[in-house]
Parts: C-alpha cells; structure tokens; sequence
C-alpha cells in the first residue's frame, strides 16, 4: 500500500514538471520507492532528489537546524530547517516578521496547506536570489522551508515542495553535539605569518611580468555589457583586499599574487545589476586564496554585519558587509573566520578575516577557497540574516596595489593577475 501510495506521488510530479515547465526536477528515486534522502532528526524525507545535486547537512548549530539541497556549482535549490527553538504558535509571527523585514517590498503571506501539514507562505522574498518561504507546523514543530526562484523555472518550487514528506523523528538533535554557529565565527586560527600591512612595497611579479600583462595575453576578455549596473568612482580609494603572505607554496599562484577568476562578471552566481529583491553581484569577483589568507576591506569604513549569512543568503557562509561611505558597501564572503564585529571601524591595514569556503554552516561547502567581493551602491540590509539585496552592483576601477613597486588597475580583466 504504501509503495503504492509513493507511486502515485511520483507520477502525479512527473505530470506536474511537464505541465509546470520545470523538467530540470526530474525523478532520480532510489528502487523500492524509498526515500532516496531521510533525516532521522528532522523527521523529513526527500523522495526523489533533483539531478545533478545534492545535500549539504548543517555543521554547526543555529537558530534552526536542517539541511540544503545544492547544485554541482553550490547554489541553493531547496533548504529545509527545523526551527528547534520555536514553537508551532509562533509560525504566524514568524510570517510576520519576514514581511515586515522587507517593508520596502509589498510581500504577502497567505496559509497553504502541504499534505495535511498548515503553513504560511510567502513569495518573492530578498535572497541572493527572490525566494519562496514557507513556515509549516508539523509534528509539534515549526519547520522554515526556502526555495530560490529563479527565471524560467517555472512551477519547480511547488514541485520540489510535493517531494517532501514529515514524519516523527527518531533521533534527538542534541546527539550531534555540534558547535553554536555562533562560536564557529571565531574559530582558532592555526599559526599564522603576520600579514604586511598595506604600503609600498617591492615584490617579483609572476614570470618576470608585470602585472598588467601577465594573464592578459591569452585569457582575457573584455568586460560584458551590464545596463544598470554602476561604476566604482576613481576619486574614492579601492585597494585589492589581501595581504603580501597569500598563496605561495602549496598553491597554483605566486606569494602575494591572485587572479580575477574563476567567476567574473556575469559568469555563474554573477548577475544582475539593480533587481529590489535579490543580490545585484554582476560586478562580483572571485580571487583565489589558500585557506586562512588574510582578507582587508576594500577601502576604510565601518562594519554593517559580521556573522552567518542565514536565510536566502546561506549559500556565502561567514561575511563582512562594510559601508564604504557616499552609499557604496563591500561584502566579503566564504570567510573562514571573522576578525571584526558590527559597528567597528576599520582601516587599509585591518583584517576583516580569513579567507575559506564557508556557506550553508558548513566549511568546505565550496569547491575552491576563495574570496567573494561585491561591491554596491545604494543597497538594502535585511539585518536578521546579513544580507544585501537592491542597489546597484557596482564595478571596480582604479584599484590601488602594494606590490611590485605600487599602482592601479584602472579595469580589472578575467584572469586578470593581481598583486597585494
């Protein structure tokens, strides 16, 4: 009866993906009808998984509990968390803190039913990208589900939401004894080299070269159109954001030297320039750093937020959000640990944190360590998760290095070679 049952769920999905545009959420089901993913501690199973993805488990302990489904590249396609602290009752003011996070935006909650489950869902939520929120009250608990949604994928989010199912949990939380995500911020560093401060300075560039021709000859391209996006102006100081002791032995760049890569502008995570309900981070790059490289501010100011990115955000694990003045913000993401707190000020010289691949209260989440640098103009900050959205994305110009006697990248190229 029950294989029965789990076989009409599967082919009344499989209808809704073909009638709902959103066959990228085709069945891969483990035989037997069984759940091809079940948490005992959360009472919740995934019937059949998207392809092409998989599960990121929480590895430290917030607020909520629960577990992200990602895709090869990382970015979230469905997160399920148990909201241990909470009761059911307070799913409604859940709901309603949500809407009135985002009082710039005319979101509404309206009650759904999943199964025989009530909750409250809300649509076009802030996150990197608009995402669907749903409080449900099951089994005695409040569950927080998010689901991005993005262009063309149609009904996927309603999809994903019918491959769920809730059950008594058979284990107890506390059997993870996992760390408060709270004290991961400010993990223990191993010894480390004191980083230089910023100045001028004198290094060997990578081949000989200098640093505008080295990465230029072969690889890069010109920058892609962004209408909407914004410029870093060249009157207002920008620096690149590592110290003289990142990379070097042990990894594929030279002491003191990163590139503009592996995203650049437009590329992968890397879009958009002034959406009012997601991240604008056409403009965002990737530079590769070995784990625990220290990481500065793109320029002084004073820090917004420091802590989890939570939420719809989960996916840039630790950050620094720094306001840069004149309406400009920095965030630096995928840290591996944090060195500042909200309110701070900070100069050239003071490291933010280290860099790590952090994301969805994991480390490691990321394929590669790298840092993430947006910069934005004008932006929003839902507090409660640390998070950026609005704004313009903003292009960086007439970036100020340290090393191999000092200058500026007045454009920053892909692959582009840049020194401290």
């Amino acid at each position: 009866m029950k294989q029965w049952w789990i076989g009409l769920i599967v082919m009344v999905v499989m209808l809704g993906l073909v009638a709902g545009g959103a066959a990228r959420v085709q069945a891969e089901r483990s035989r037997a009808g069984a759940p091809v993913y079940r948490n005992e501690i959360l009472g919740v199973s995934l019937q059949i998984l998207p392809p092409e993805t998989h599960v990121v488990v929480d590895q430290y302990l917030s607020d909520t509990f629960g577990f992200t489904v990602v895709d090869r590249g990382g970015r979230m396609v469905l997160r399920v968390a148990w909201r241990h602290r909470d009761t059911p009752n307070q799913m409604a003011q859940r709901a309603q803190e949500l809407v009135r996070g985002f009082s710039d935006l005319n979101l509404r909650a309206r009650p759904v039913s999943v199964g025989s489950h009530e909750g409250i869902m809300i649509a076009d939520v802030p996150g990197m990208d608009p995402s669907l929120y749903l409080y449900l009250a099951a089994h005695g608990r409040l569950y927080e589900i998010i689901c991005p949604q993005r262009p063309g994928d149609g009904q996927r989010c309603e999809t994903l939401l019918t491959l769920l199912s809730f059950d008594p949990a058979t284990r107890s939380l506390s059997e993870l004894r996992l760390i408060r995500a709270e004290d991961a911020l400010y993990e223990t560093p191993p010894v480390l080299e004191f980083p230089q401060p910023k100045g001028p300075g004198r290094m060997e560039s990578p081949e000989g070269k200098s640093p505008h021709s080295v990465g230029n000859d072969v690889f890069s391209v010109e920058p892609q159109a962004a209408p909407g996006c914004a410029d870093w102006p060249t009157w207002k100081f920008l620096q690149t954001p590592w110290a003289s002791t990142a990379n070097g032995p042990g990894t594929s760049w030279p002491q003191g030297w990163s590139q503009a890569g592996p995203s650049y502008y437009g590329e992968r995570f890397h879009r958009y320039c002034n959406r009012t309900n997601g991240l604008n981070d056409y403009h965002a790059l990737d530079f590769p750093l070995k784990e625990w490289d220290s990481v500065y501010p793109p320029a002084s100011g004073q820090v917004l937020y420091a802590g989890w990115a939570r939420g719809g955000w989960a996916g840039l694990g630790r950050v620094v959000i720094v306001d840069l003045g004149n309406g400009y913000w920095s965030m630096a993401a995928h840290l591996r640990r944090l060195d500042v707190s909200a309110g701070q000020q900070v100069g050239i010289s003071t490291v933010i944190g280290y860099a790590g691949r952090s994301g969805y209260y994991q480390d490691g989440s990321w394929p590669s360590n790298h840092l993430h640098q947006g910069l934005y103009l004008n932006a929003q900050l839902y507090q409660p998760d640390g998070s950026v959205y609005g704004g313009q994305s903003v292009e960086p110009h007439h970036v100020r290095y340290f090393g191999n006697g000092g200058g500026y990248y007045e454009t920053i190229r892909h692959y582009q070679w840049m020194s401290w």
